[in-house]
């Protein structure tokens, strides 16, 4: 992409563009020429280059699934959700600029950045994790664990062989957020909680019992340390029916601090990764406290729909 810019940059002869658009400008001057490009730009379309355009997007194809069943699935998420303990959040189909990159990693170029400071929905983790940051910072929300979840349709600009995975596709996502409690004990409960409920969902939503959970070491933790021996002791005293293990070699990604976990459900004989989840320093950004504790998870109720569809 880089390479790409700097041949068109030269192209134009102006290779300082874009460094003089992205740190001179400041943000608002910056929209406004954007819009006056794009203004220009629709102003040149005609309804047969509109529909000759639509041909060529992947991105703007509507979702195939049914959608009645799929909304129907979706309702009955989050009723069970919601007597669990999260409460139902209806976010924005666009989120603040920066949202999945800053706090996040990921990359920008992932994400299909809009204007007026936004970019649109790629991980309704990330802006839960800014709506709590805010109702904490104005004092909104007390302190305490607060668990909100969220069934949003989300978009993703990179290119993946898998068919099944689509640009944009219904995801179902949870987050917990509160303070320490010492003996890893926020960390033993909402593992407990995102496991139990997501397995419920699979269970009694799509109709699939056979579900487990592996639990992945990150960032220098190893399958023996305190942290996954004390929440693979409590799943196993708290919930003695659930399917848990540990990943014996630990995995270093720039995303989850300590611990991640992947639900994963047979179908048609074979197993998927359904849902993946852990713990992620995002509110400690945020709110620049580090006694400040994060678990998100988030499950592909797209692909459960897809999967279980009626033969």
């Amino acid at each position: 992409m880089k390479n790409i810019s700097h041949h068109i940059l030269k192209k134009i002869n102006d290779p300082e563009l874009v460094n003089t658009l992205a740190r001179r400008l400041p943000a608002t001057a910056l929209n406004s020429i954007l819009l006056d490009v794009f203004h220009q730009r629709t102003a040149q379309l005609n309804a047969g280059a509109l529909l000759r355009g639509y041909a060529q997007n992947r991105l703007v194809k509507p979702a195939a699934v049914d959608v009645i069943r799929l909304k129907a699935e979706e309702l009955q998420t989050y009723q069970l959700l919601q007597k669990a303990g999260f409460e139902p959040v209806e976010l924005s189909p666009v989120a603040q600029l920066g949202t999945s990159s800053v706090i996040a990693a990921v990359d920008q170029k992932k994400v299909l950045t809009a204007l007026r400071g936004t970019e649109v929905q790629a991980d309704p983790t990330n802006a839960l994790a800014l709506h709590y940051a805010h109702q904490r910072k104005t004092g909104a929300l007390a302190k305490g664990a607060h668990r909100f979840c969220s069934i949003s349709r989300v978009l993703r600009t990179q290119a993946l062989p898998d068919p099944a995975f689509t640009p944009h596709f219904a995801v179902c996502t949870l987050t917990t957020m509160g303070h320490d409690a010492g003996s890893f004990t926020f960390e033993k409960t909402a593992l407990l909680e995102h496991i139990t409920v997501q397995n419920a969902v699979c269970m009694q939503v799509y109709g699939k019992a056979q579900v487990r959970a592996e639990l992945v070491p990150q960032k220098g933790y190893s399958a023996t340390h305190p942290l996954i021996a004390a929440c693979m002791e409590h799943l196993q005293a708290a919930a003695p029916g659930l399917h848990v293990t540990v990943r014996p070699q630990p995995v270093n990604k720039n995303y989850y601090s300590g611990l991640q976990v992947k639900i994963i459900v047979a179908l048609e004989e074979r197993e998927f990764e359904i849902g993946d989840g852990g713990l992620v320093n995002w509110t400690q950004q945020l709110l620049h406290d580090k006694k400040e504790r994060m678990f998100i998870s988030g499950l592909g109720s797209q692909l459960l729909h897809i999967f279980t569809a009626p033969r």
